[in-house]
């Protein structure tokens, strides 16, 4: 069995315990120490400076510095090397103190002449073994968190923390940075007809493919599944183009072989670059590489775009899809506006059908509607709340069939109970015309048409502009109907009455600023 070799550099000026520590040394069989003798403290910190000792023993009192002193210098310059300090009878204070300062051990001058030393040494020896080979696993372990197990190269999470870097520098300097962003070609095809063995195998010689066409100053990743990334640093957009095409060719070009299963595996490629003009931070560099990827696929694969290849395309793209979407939209919204007409004037067929002598409920919300219209449309409103308008207006009244015919052809005043039942009509009218789902937007105007300005109408006290625009224009437009229309029950007002009523009710009943457009309506029309 061969003996461990240990070299060890003694810092002492006193013969007799120089050789008192090789004779204790000499005394083992299974390690052969080596000595080297520094007799001052310039002496030892000249030869420790060259890092060839296992072990260094140093006595506190040395010529020219103390040896806590000499151990602090021999820290300072990260040496490494393990340091049992040797003290004088009733030092041992001293001895505690090194160890603080980082010596692995210390002993008395007595403790030299025994198996002290022996022990001592061997300590250290072991305890420096043990720290070393703890470093070197917590470096394995260090790799191993940012690698990729499969194919060797770095994983997601610390491609994250490099691009983010090498965005800063590259911003700082002002030099370009580009990057790669690749995806093999139907990888499920390869796994599902060869198996995920096969599959593996793929990736991992893909991984090797690319190690040997990327610079070494080049960052290489999986970025996730069967997709690779290449940061490029102090590369323009032309250079990045250059590899991404070399990489292409090279696996269009290659046959994956492993046993009795070969295939051919092409990639798309996508590239970003600091010169794209979005690019602001990191983020935006994957994100446009990945957008030039996704372009590179939907040319049809074994393909390499560039993301400014990728705007252009899609921008002439999204117009002519835009038109067509627009002329869809145009004549469906125009095929819905007349299910909506259709619809209301069903209602109205329906109404008649099952109340005999009801049309003058029609005729009444025809009148309305023209009265909303116009009115809506001196509020300068958009044309379609106009329409809305209009469709509510002609709805508003269809609530009435759930309403008995006694009360509503009551000649006489009505009592508060009859009152009641007539003025649920409006949430009748919504019940019925909500089953439809044709009619969102009119639904609100016909349930609170009956709502006044001041918060006393009805059905929930709504005030102000609380109440819907196009309910507080169609309660004018129903009053001034009523006042100036013949029914069974009174006579036509004029349009004069009408409009001093409307003026005499606005701000309590109506909007006022609404009776103001309004009575310039008439204005115009008188």
């Amino acid at each position: 069995m061969s003996k461990q070799n240990i070299s060890i550099l003694v810092a002492e000026n006193n013969l007799p315990d120089i050789d008192i520590i090789k004779s204790t040394l000499a005394g083992y069989d299974d390690i052969n120490y080596s000595i080297d003798i520094a007799r001052s403290c310039t002496d030892a910190l000249a030869k420790a400076a060259d890092n060839r000792f296992d072990l260094v023993l140093m006595n506190q009192h040395l010529p020219g510095m103390e040896g806590i002193s000499m151990l602090k210098e021999l820290t300072e310059k990260k040496l490494g090397m393990p340091v049992i300090m040797i003290v004088a009878e009733g030092e041992d204070r001293l001895g505690v103190q090194a160890m603080d300062k980082g010596a692995y051990d210390y002993l008395t001058k007595s403790e030299i002449r025994t198996e002290s030393l022996g022990r001592a040494v061997r300590r250290a020896i072991q305890r420096k073994k043990l720290e070393e080979d703890i470093k070197e696993s917590l470096a394995k372990l260090e790799s191993l968190a940012i690698r990729d197990g499969l194919t060797g190269l770095y994983n997601h999470r610390h491609f994250r923390e490099v691009i983010r870097q090498e965005y800063k520098k590259a911003t700082r300097h002002m030099q370009p940075l580009s990057c790669i962003m690749l995806d093999l070609d139907h990888f499920k095809a390869v796994n599902d007809n060869h198996g995920h063995q096969f599959g593996d195998f793929v990736l991992a010689q893909s991984a090797e493919i690319l190690r040997r066409l990327v610079r070494d100053t080049d960052f290489l990743a999986r970025y996730g599944g069967e997709e690779f990334f290449i940061i490029l640093p102090s590369t323009d957009l032309h250079g990045a183009f250059i590899l991404a095409e070399r990489i292409r060719v090279a696996f269009a070009n290659n046959i994956f072989r492993k046993g009795n299963i070969s295939d051919v595996v092409t990639v798309s490629i996508g590239i970003s670059s600091t010169s794209d003009d979005n690019v602001i931070s990191d983020e935006d560099l994957i994100a446009n590489a990945d957008k030039s990827l996704y372009r590179a696929k939907w040319r049809g694969r074994n393909n390499v775009c560039t993301y400014e290849e990728a705007e252009l395309e899609e921008a002439a793209s999204i117009k002519e899809d835009v038109k067509k979407i627009e002329d869809f939209h145009k004549r469906l919204r125009n095929i819905n506006e007349n299910i909506k007409e259709n619809c209301i004037g069903y209602a109205h067929d329906i109404l008649r059908d099952i109340e005999k002598g009801w049309d003058y409920i029609t005729n009444h919300s025809v009148r309305v509607s023209r009265y909303a219209e116009k009115l809506t449309r001196e509020l300068l409103i958009s044309e379609e709340d106009v329409n809305v308008i209009k469709r509510a207006a002609l709805l508003h009244d269809i609530g009435m069939v759930g309403i008995s015919s006694e009360i509503l052809k009551k000649n006489g005043k009505l009592t508060e109970e009859e009152y009641n039942v007539i003025k649920r009509h409006s949430n009748i009218g919504v019940k019925i015309m909500e089953k439809t789902r044709l009619f969102e937007k009119e639904l609100p105007i016909i349930l609170y048409h009956h709502e006044r300005f001041d918060g006393s109408g009805y059905p929930h006290r709504l005030k102000g502009d609380t109440i819907p625009c196009g309910a507080r224009i169609l309660a004018i437009a129903e009053a001034f109907d009523v006042i100036v229309s013949d029914t069974a029950y009174k006579k036509a007002g004029s349009p004069e009455n009408a409009v001093k009523e409307l003026k005499k009710c606005a701000g309590r009943q109506f909007d006022p600023h609404m009776v103001n457009a309004f009575v310039r309506i008439i204005g115009k029309e008188q």
